[in-house]
């Protein structure tokens, strides 16, 4: 069975608790649910999203809204098993997409020290970061960990990302200061722990990229968008790619709107999403500008825009060993996938795989009239990209209308 992901959204901790000792899931995964903790308040805004194979939950997180634009996760577990498969990250990007469409500000999680260890890189690999170790006399010289992660809404010109930095470090408490040859940045002096003493890092500009040092490497944008996410950076020579998709093979490669009467669903507020492989193939030639992190907007012939997200990766791989290796348990049509195959020059007889994250389905699919109205020389079957504006404007629409 494939893994899904679960959710119930603002009940009463009463019925959160009763929910969670049904017997439904298994207890080892809540091991750190603080259930019986006596400054638990029963307001009614608790929300839990779970990870579920073969009807066991191996993931999960318990959180509520502190505010209008904060977070706080109460609880968040994740077995072997979904470490092991990303499949426990995967739990964690749909919180995080769920956290942007609130219009969060701040996420904020404290674990115990003995368990932010095991966690931190499915942690780090989402955009949450240290903030603090906080002491406590009660604990018996177990420390906690607080991270935090940020969102910021919007799209950043790459021309801007220093200045940009800069404000970001400032509201973080470092020291700043720019100059012609870039950006320093260290903890300021008032915040600075016994026998600590930071030097100043820095950030400059290298023709079109950033580099950071100590140590010298260069500052990618999937890197931002990771940590700021649902932040975008633009590029100066790049554009959101466009997938077109055939109607009859796209059920199998993404998931599609539903076509449904919202009055029916008044009220509810479960929620259920299949994981599949976030993986779709496609022409390899026409694509100028790919990077991790780039917008991507699906179409389906006769449908319509259905979707976006970000690539995560991208690779030209041969049709027979790309349907072995990832649809075995697929009724998946190879000379479909061949009939993609580029016929001459270097990637002949490959296809361009393309791997993403964070997919957003749209309420409705956003038809081709509709996108035609936008822009009247839109093709979904020759174009491979589309402009930022475009972009922006058709995800509005899918998930608004």
């Amino acid at each position: 069975m494939k893994p899904v992901i679960k959710s119930i959204a603002e009940r009463s901790f009463k019925d959160v608790k009763l929910f969670l000792g049904s017997g439904f899931i298994r207890d080892a995964v809540f091991e750190e649910l603080p259930l019986n903790s006596g400054d638990i308040t029963d307001q009614h805004n608790w929300n839990v999203a779970w990870l579920e194979i073969d009807n066991t939950a191996e993931a999960a997180l318990l959180w509520t809204r502190m505010t209008d634009d904060e977070i706080a996760v109460n609880a968040i577990a994740i077995s072997d098993q979904a470490l092991k498969t990303g499949l426990g990250i995967e739990l964690l990007k749909h919180g995080i997409m769920n956290w942007a469409e609130l219009k969060t500000s701040k996420v904020s999680l404290v674990l115990p020290e003995t368990k932010a260890e095991r966690l931190i890189n499915a942690l780090k690999s989402c955009g949450f970061i240290y903030e603090a170790t906080l002491w406590s006399a009660r604990t018996e010289g177990i420390n906690s960990v607080k991270f935090s992660k940020k969102f910021v809404y919007g799209t950043l010109p790459q021309s801007e990302t220093l200045n940009f930095l800069s404000d970001l470090f400032s509201e973080w408490g470092y020291e700043t200061r720019v100059g012609s040859d870039g950006l320093f940045y260290r903890s300021k002096a008032i915040y600075q722990n016994p026998f600590l003493f930071p030097s100043w890092h820095k950030i400059s500009r290298q023709g079109q990229k950033l580099i950071v040092t100590p140590p010298a490497r260069p500052l990618e944008s999937i890197e931002l968008e990771t940590l700021l996410f649902p932040l975008m950076i633009k590029g100066n020579s790049e554009n959101p790619l466009l997938v077109t998709i055939d109607k009859k093979r796209a059920p199998v490669m993404i998931e599609l709107p539903q076509q449904r009467d919202d009055n029916l669903f008044a009220g509810e507020d479960s929620g259920l999403s299949q994981l599949r492989g976030n993986i779709v193939y496609t022409f390899p030639s026409g694509f100028q500008e790919i990077r991790r992190g780039l917008p991507v907007l699906f179409y389906v012939n006769s449908v319509g825009a259905v979707g976006k997200a970000r690539i995560s990766d991208w690779s030209f791989e041969d049709p027979a060993a790309l349907c072995k290796a990832l649809y075995s348990d697929e009724k998946f049509d190879l000379e479909h996938v061949r009939g993609h195959a580029g016929v001459s020059g270097p990637r002949s007889g490959k296809v361009l795989v393309l791997r993403y994250e964070y997919y957003k389905v749209f309420r409705r699919p956003v038809q081709l009239d509709q996108m035609k109205a936008l822009d009247k020389d839109f093709n979904p079957q020759r174009q491979r990209s589309i402009s930022w504006d475009f972009f922006q404007t058709v995800s509005r629409i899918g998930t608004e209308q």
